[in-house]
């Protein structure tokens, strides 16, 4: 981030999204945050007068976030917010609160890539939660292609329906699971995701029991062998669908760290012209229709038939 801190992320211990406590109490929330020398404390997004350390004491209800800067005044990103409920009395609570999240890994993707899915369910209390019930149907660019993995419970998957079910008997207060699964989708484009949660035991926040997540696919093909002998079949490293990203860089490395080839606005021109047969590592930067660069690496190996 060019010098600046890193994301700053408030912290309970154990985390949790919300906490609950009886009127009266207190709780101490945590910040962690990379090259950070100053901090600021927002209570419902408005800034707490005084609150510029790495710790705050907080006993009223709402939510809280945190920003670091660094020595140049560099702000981070604000942190997801942590909630506090206060409990009116210290009798029994029915109720609970299921949080369900979701992830995808942060590489950038292409078609028929497989890449990972990562539901969470956090139990946040105030009592444990049975009967718990994880759904997610797959949108249609996708495919399921490894296992599902899940750290309590068991998840099936309907090929009919689409339709992943991830069961768990109970979750006690702050304790969290997590699901991971293997996708590759066929299409290019935006992938929305969305996975919620039901429960018998009666929930009363019924806002974070849905979580979706929007991957884009990238329309590009990335051969992993070249064969260049003339024959006028493989015999450059194309890039299919490149043509769409014009603001593109490619970089060809060898074994020994060294650059063997560079070019900005590849023109699927590099057949290794030169170079031994082997395994070269690649480099391709593209800048998406957001204005943000992505970069995809791998491995391309350079085949010479006889």
């Amino acid at each position: 981030m060019y010098g600046c801190a890193a994301k700053a992320v408030a912290q309970l211990t154990p985390h949790v999204y919300t906490k609950y406590i009886h009127q009266g109490e207190w709780v101490t929330l945590t910040a962690t945050a990379t090259n950070a020398t100053l901090y600021q404390w927002y209570w419902n997004g408005q800034p707490v007068t005084g609150a510029t350390t790495t710790t705050y004491v907080a006993n009223q209800a709402g939510e809280y976030t945190i920003q670091a800067f660094n020595g140049t005044d560099c702000g981070s990103d604000i942190s997801d917010p942590i909630r506090i409920a206060i409990i009116a009395d210290r009798g029994p609570v029915a109720n609970t609160d299921l949080a369900v999240s979701k992830q995808a890994d942060s590489k950038p993707v292409v078609m028929n890539q497989p890449y990972n899915y990562y539901i969470t369910i956090l139990n946040n209390g105030p009592v444990s939660a049975s009967g718990i019930v994880v759904t997610d149907v797959l949108p249609a660019p996708l495919t399921l292609s490894g296992a599902l993995t899940a750290d309590d419970g068991t998840a099936t998957y309907d090929a009919g329906s689409r339709t992943i079910e991830w069961k768990i008997p109970q979750l006690t207060v702050n304790q969290s699971s997590r699901l991971t699964y293997t996708v590759t989708a066929k299409d290019k484009g935006q992938v929305e995701n969305i996975a919620t949660v039901t429960a018998t035991t009666p929930d009363s926040v019924q806002d974070n029991n849905r979580a979706s997540y929007t991957k884009e696919i990238f329309g590009l093909m990335i051969p992993n062998t070249i064969t260049p002998n003339g024959d006028g079949n493989n015999d450059q490293f194309i890039v299919s669908g490149l043509a769409s990203y014009t603001d593109n860089e490619m970089i060809i490395i060898n074994r020994w760290g060294n650059h063997v080839f560079e070019q900005k606005r590849y023109q699927n021109n590099w057949k290794g012209d030169g170079l031994n047969e082997g395994t070269y590592f690649y480099l391709l930067r593209i800048k998406d229709n957001s204005g943000k660069w992505q970069e995809f690496k791998g491995y391309i190996t350079l085949l010479r038939p006889k």
